[in-house]
């Protein structure tokens, strides 16, 4: 049987992102991403140097390892699953799994590669250009503002097929500098038709 490199399974706690912020839910982390190795060291020179995701270690499970270690949480329910790159471990079996265990399955993903499984809500947040996307339809549109990379700017996203689009201000690590990112992304949502905000509002919340 097949097993997954798992950071960390937790919750319940309240998705704070995008279009399902409010929802209550647990996380399934995966370890390993396309973007960046998660070592602090590498950090700066990764493709997103902006990252606060923890997501290095991890522990090798089986699907009936995770669907039991989430029943012990004591709530069914949404299973948002996220990493690094969920989509580099995802697959059908797991996926059918938890749909099997009476869980309802979200992702979080870079939309770099394609989503195995027939997942119920998939939010994209791509970190390439939008030729590097191949991810193309999702529910929920969710890209950092202001971006790094040039290529990564609103108006270039616009032929994705979403139900909602969203520009969420980075995280600088600063109150300054956040307040900063937040009006710059303000400004930008003036200027654009049928995009939101999203705000990381579990950090307001307090909860992981």
């Amino acid at each position: 049987m097949r097993k997954y490199s798992v950071h960390k399974i937790f919750g319940p706690t309240i998705q704070g992102e995008g279009g399902m912020t409010g929802t209550v839910c647990h996380f399934i982390r995966l370890s390993g991403c396309n973007m960046w190795d998660g070592r602090p060291e590498t950090r700066g020179a990764s493709l997103c140097p902006f990252c606060d995701t923890d997501f290095f270690s991890h522990t090798m499970m089986t699907a009936d390892n995770i669907i039991e270690q989430l029943d012990s949480l004591g709530r069914k329910g949404w299973v948002t699953i996220s990493g690094g790159e969920p989509a580099l471990q995802l697959d059908e079996p797991l996926v059918n799994s938890l749909h099997g265990a009476g869980y309802l399955v979200a992702i979080e993903t870079n939309g770099t590669k394609p989503i195995a499984g027939k997942v119920d809500y998939l939010t994209l947040s791509p970190k390439l250009s939008r030729r590097e996307t191949v991810v193309t339809d999702c529910d929920s549109l969710k890209l950092l503002y202001p971006h790094p990379n040039p290529l990564i700017r609103p108006e270039l996203f616009n032929d994705i097929n979403a139900r909602d689009k969203y520009l969420q201000p980075i995280d600088t690590g600063s109150d300054q500098g956040n307040q900063v990112n937040v009006r710059r992304t303000i400004d930008k949502l003036y200027e654009l038709d049928g995009w939101r905000l999203s705000l990381q509002t579990h950090k307001y919340a307090g909860v992981e």
